[in-house]
């Protein structure tokens, strides 16, 4: 199997899916909160609906507002396409970084405050000032938690982490903390709990639904897929670090190319399950609170990295 049909295949499957992890992590939360919970279709149907509403923009945007939606869907394709989702030893894997990876991520961040500056209300504003603390925090993180699977596995793109033979938790239990971290980093870069309520629009408690509160139509359903397939991305990645069977590689046939949706569906129902869980049994932290938050996340993956560190050197 060729390298580019495993990306084309990776990318088709997690876009596709997206809407339909998000429907199942509501529907558990709806279940595990004693209500009976909207259909776990209802995503698509969302954002069919929203692609044929009428686009109303206000006089103070400009060309940045209207921009935003398509960058920020871009990143989130763009991650779905370098990372080892559905498989590994794609066309796009050499690109897959961790700096990279991680300047994609902070691209699309940056566009969205954009996006809330430039409507210039006052949610945006707001919005967009919590959303650049968060990721002051948030960047460092994620660096210092892919380095510590770099040294794991002597690959700095994602894709050869993933790749390389005995780079597990079981062969490195050390890697146990980097785990924990990869998880709040992932809560807070798809705002939930406890780092932001993605159901909410009170005013003291908004981060991302801040900045896109103004958009409406297609630009609110490309940014509301662009928020779904992001979660699904660092619901699958969390996944295969943990459990990195059922990835395919250039050598896999076509049962395994038959089989990887079916793969894709059971870890992210998991995944999403267990997000639901966390979400229903836990209370969102007040903004001054989220620092200690972050810092224990790269705490966490320091502590990794330094254990990797001294390993390889006795």
């Amino acid at each position: 199997m060729s390298p580019a049909l495993l990306t084309v295949v990776q990318v088709v499957v997690v876009v596709t899916l997206a809407p339909l992890a998000a429907g199942v992590v509501r529907r558990c939360k709806a279940f595990l909160q004693g209500r009976r919970g909207a259909p776990v279709l209802l995503p698509y149907w969302t954002l069919l609906t929203l692609m044929r509403k009428e686009i109303v923009l206000s006089s103070s945007t400009s060309w940045v507002f209207r921009a935003a939606p398509f960058v920020v869907l871009g990143t989130s394709l763009l991650s779905a396409t370098l990372l080892p989702l559905v498989a590994r030893g794609g066309a796009a894997a050499p690109l897959s970084h961790l700096v990279i990876v991680a300047g994609i991520w902070m691209l699309g961040a940056v566009f969205l405050v954009f996006a809330g500056l430039d409507s210039a209300s006052s949610f945006g504003g707001m919005g967009a000032s919590r959303e650049m603390t968060i990721s002051a925090f948030l960047e460092p993180a994620l660096i210092v938690t892919f380095a510590a699977f770099a040294v794991a596995s002597g690959s700095a793109t994602v894709d050869g982490m993933l790749s390389v033979a005995g780079t597990g938790l079981i062969a490195h239990p050390w890697l146990l903390p980097a785990v924990a971290a990869l998880g709040l980093v992932a809560l807070g870069e798809n705002a939930r709990y406890p780092v932001d309520n993605p159901a909410t629009h009170l005013e003291l408690t908004m981060v991302h639904e801040a900045m896109v509160i103004e958009y409406s139509g297609p630009y609110l359903a490309l940014m509301e897929l662009a928020s779904m397939v992001k979660l699904a991305v660092f619901a699958l990645l969390l996944a295969n670090v943990v459990v990195p069977a059922g990835l395919m590689a250039p050598s896999s046939g076509a049962a395994a190319l038959a089989l990887a949706p079916v793969v894709v569906l059971v870890k992210l129902g998991v995944v999403m399950a267990l997000l639901a869980a966390l979400e229903s049994s836990i209370a969102k932290l007040r903004f001054y609170g989220l620092p200690e938050y972050f810092f224990g996340s790269l705490f966490l993956g320091l502590t990794s990295l330094a254990f990797g560190l001294f390993a390889g050197w006795l």
